[in-house]
């Protein structure tokens, strides 16, 4: 879909097709003080691209009677493979109590395997199975064809300037996590 870029005021520069609808503009802060308006629009677009991603996932996860804490837990490890349960504790910010349940059913399925570490035996490490690798991929593909499809009809240099500002929305210890070498 083409967005084009535009205030309230403005009128597009070309004829939208049927179903396209113009992307607003912040209205103040580029001359001026960051409007309580522009922040809650800002708000809102990322709500809305959150819930969006996580449906393109959740239509399939719930056909496995799974939910977004088994695509959230299949995520991390699958992005870091041997991640121990209390580092995933500790980046999903939950109780073991809370992923008890959805990481054993995992491991249950065949989707995950749990090995105790070589370093320190009352480490458990998660890995992806071929399953859960197979799993993983078709829930990524629909979000990232989502994500293509915004950066490219936003062009390059505007996806830079949205990952400055995710970057400076996330903790320092979620920055760190970003920009972890694989193991």
């Amino acid at each position: 879909m083409k967005r084009v870029s535009m205030t309230a005021n403005q009128t597009p520069e070309h004829d939208l097709t049927d179903g396209e609808i113009a992307c607003p503009t912040p209205l103040g802060w580029q001359e001026g003080p960051i409007l309580d308006q522009d922040l809650r629009r800002g708000l809102e677009l990322h709500f809305f691209a959150h819930l969006n991603l996580a449906e393109d996932a959740d239509r399939q996860m719930a056909e496995m009677s799974f939910g977004r804490t088994h695509h959230r837990i299949l995520y991390f490890v699958k992005q870091k493979p041997g991640i121990t349960v209390g580092e995933m504790l500790s980046v999903l910010r939950v109780s073991h109590q809370n992923i008890q349940r959805a990481l054993s059913g995992m491991i249950r399925q065949g989707f995950i395997e749990q090995k105790t570490s070589m370093h320190d035996r009352r480490q458990r490490q998660l890995y992806a199975t071929e399953s859960g690798t197979v799993l993983f991929n078709q829930l990524t593909e629909r979000q990232f064809q989502r994500i293509s499809r915004a950066y490219r009809a936003a062009g390059p240099e505007a996806v830079n300037g949205f990952w400055k500002v995710l970057w400076h929305m996330i903790e320092p210890s979620d920055q760190s996590w970003v920009i972890r070498k694989p193991d």
